[in-house]
């Protein structure tokens, strides 16, 4: 998904068009590094437990045609709702700010698999 895919899915949950509002456009770039940086753990949890190489940092997009450098479940189901949160806070509805982080972190949570690893009992 490219980050203007994800802004016109994350636009989709107002009433309006993305034309409407081409000055939220410009925005969309850099709620999509932030949301990067936000989930940069649940993206190694998903390399490590898919056997993949961990990143060493947060992944960076630069322009509304990039792709988004993550896996596409985490994409698909959690950026649209984390930047949504901010247009919906843009347009001073900060309930429904609320509630579309709220749906972004269970979201991001959901397409995070868990790890799983032995314990060791350091008790015996």
């Amino acid at each position: 998904m490219t980050v203007k895919e994800c802004y016109e899915h994350a636009i989709s949950f107002l009433p309006e068009k993305m034309e409407e509002n081409p000055d939220m456009q410009k925005f969309m770039v850099p709620w999509c590094n932030i949301l990067l940086a936000e989930n940069f753990e649940n993206e190694n949890f998903y390399r490590t437990v898919n056997e993949m190489p961990e990143i060493s940092a947060p992944g960076k997009v630069e322009q509304p045609e990039d792709e988004i450098p993550y896996n596409e479940k985490l994409v698909k189901t959690a950026f649209p709702y984390g930047m949504a949160r901010w247009i919906f806070r843009e347009n001073d509805d900060i309930y429904a700010s609320h509630e579309y982080y709220t749906l972004y972190v269970t979201a991001a949570k959901e397409a995070t698999p868990a790890l799983v690893s032995d314990i060791e009992d350091i008790y015996k």
